[in-house]
């Protein structure tokens, strides 16, 4: 079956030019993060709904995303940032968020991973990756 096309067409356009380049906001972060807060494994995590979370973003090219967590006796709230630099495809913001949701849940459970991605990180990364369709070599 052939595929019909207009010319000019916005989709014909698209298949042409180079990945797109998203715009973040902190309620996209947000609203991302609230999403698979709701799926699984996330909704079994027990994570702090987004008003208890700072959404950021920020401009490093160094890094797609990181996740700085409170101190337990200071009223700071956690914070989750993603780069507009890196993070420029609603796929690549899904699978970022979804990174650092990791770090908060361990980061919530005490078992901080600050830099090094543990057994345990690895393990729910691997079913996080699973169920959402990730690629688990760029996860």
């Amino acid at each position: 079956m052939e595929k019909r096309a207009v010319p000019g067409f916005a989709f014909e356009r698209a298949q042409t030019q180079v990945p797109g380049r998203l715009h973040l906001t902190p309620e996209a972060l947000e609203y991302a993060y609230e999403y698979l807060r709701s799926t699984l494994p996330f909704r079994r995590m027990n994570l702090p709904h987004a008003d208890e979370l700072m959404f950021r973003v920020m401009g490093a090219r160094d890094r797609f995303g990181h996740f700085k967590g409170r101190i337990k006796d200071n009223s700071d709230l956690n914070e989750i940032g993603l780069s507009q630099a890196k993070v420029r495809s609603t796929d690549v913001l899904m699978a970022t968020m979804a990174h650092e949701m990791i770090h908060l849940y361990q980061h919530e459970k005490g078992r901080c991973t600050r830099g090094v991605h543990n057994a345990q990180f690895r393990h729910i990364a691997a079913r996080v990756c699973r169920i959402h369709g990730f690629d688990p070599e760029t996860f």
